[in-house]
């Protein structure tokens, strides 16, 4: 486990009345001026995790498409001339939504023309943003680098848009941003793209909002991704209920199998509540890297160590086709 800093923990603490009021779950970013930190009345402390001997809350049984079933590797052709990739905006209906949903898919150099497979990682936003965050944090510039470099695999990018009332006011089950992911987005990928369709060659990470939404989707399906990373997680404003709650899911079965990152800034007003996540992890014996960098929640401090995240997501396909 990488570990920069430590903090000594802290109450988690429950959202803004004011924040609660509207409807939202997290915190709008303001930038490009530094975010303040948030101001909260002190609530109750957040119950103690349950051990891993007692019986964890019901959650409700996702069924994923067929179309997640390991997919056959082909065999790749000579390397790729190209330096950079491409990112292209599409949209796919989810019957989730209801409707037509927005996503921007990296894909890396000389996608059409080499014959073999890639790994896909899925990269989640912060609120208020939507599915050009990631892109405007420099992701596609980062993966042309490392993949020119020899640093990083080739690998595709999913950046899917969540709508409000599914990714910020839900927490989690079929009929949430969850159910969008993993019934809808994720077949519709894998039938699209030629992906490595199995857990190994899955990984999801997020934002903020984005963050917690990223550990709750890997914390109930450990199955279907290899690593999860959460950057500035906003999980001291996350009201979901327990079986929903990524400190009661780390105990989950196969929690422990996933690699797993937590990030946050040194004057980030949710390094606390990442903290605490960390030393529960640390508490039930869950391997996992925490980091303190140096920056608030803004813009700025994703976008200075956006080629760390995507080295972290990759670290496992290196050996990879």
């Amino acid at each position: 486990m990488k570990r920069r800093s430590w903090l000594p923990r802290g109450l988690i603490v429950l959202a803004l009345a004011a924040a609660i009021a509207l409807g939202v779950l997290v915190r709008p970013l303001n930038d490009p001026s530094p975010t303040p930190t948030p101001t909260r009345t002190r609530g109750p402390t957040r119950p103690a995790p349950p051990t891993p001997t007692s019986t964890a809350t019901p959650t409700p049984t996702l069924t994923p498409s067929p179309t997640l079933t390991p997919s056959p590797t082909l065999t790749p052709t000579p390397a790729c001339a190209l330096a950079a990739g491409r990112i292209e905006r599409h949209t796919y209906f989810s019957p989730t939504a209801g409707d037509e949903q927005a996503y921007r898919v990296y894909l890396p150099p000389c996608y059409d023309t080499l014959d073999r497979r890639y790994p896909v990682l899925y990269l989640l936003h912060g609120w208020p943003y939507d599915d050009a965050h990631w892109e405007s944090l420099g992701a596609g510039e980062a993966a042309d680098a490392g993949i020119a470099a020899g640093t990083l695999p080739p690998f595709i990018i999913v950046l899917p848009a969540g709508p409000e009332r599914l990714y910020v006011n839900a927490s989690g089950g079929e009929r949430s941003f969850e159910g969008q992911v993993v019934n809808d987005l994720m077949p519709y990928v894998d039938r699209t793209y030629r992906t490595q369709a199995n857990r190994e060659g899955r990984a999801i990470g997020g934002i903020s909002r984005g963050g917690v939404w990223a550990l709750e989707i890997a914390f109930m399906h450990p199955a279907l991704f290899s690593a999860v990373g959460a950057h500035s997680p906003a999980l001291s404003v996350n009201l979901a209920p327990p079986p929903y709650d990524p400190f009661y899911l780390m105990v989950e079965p196969g929690v422990a199998a996933l690699r797993i990152y937590l990030d946050a800034g040194d004057a980030d007003w949710s390094r606390e509540s990442t903290q605490a996540l960390h030393e529960a992890l640390e508490g039930q014996g869950i391997a996992h890297e925490f980091v303190v960098h140096a920056g608030r929640h803004e813009n700025k401090l994703w976008a200075d160590n956006v080629g760390e995240y995507l080295a972290f997501y990759a670290a496992g396909w290196m050996e990879g086709p």
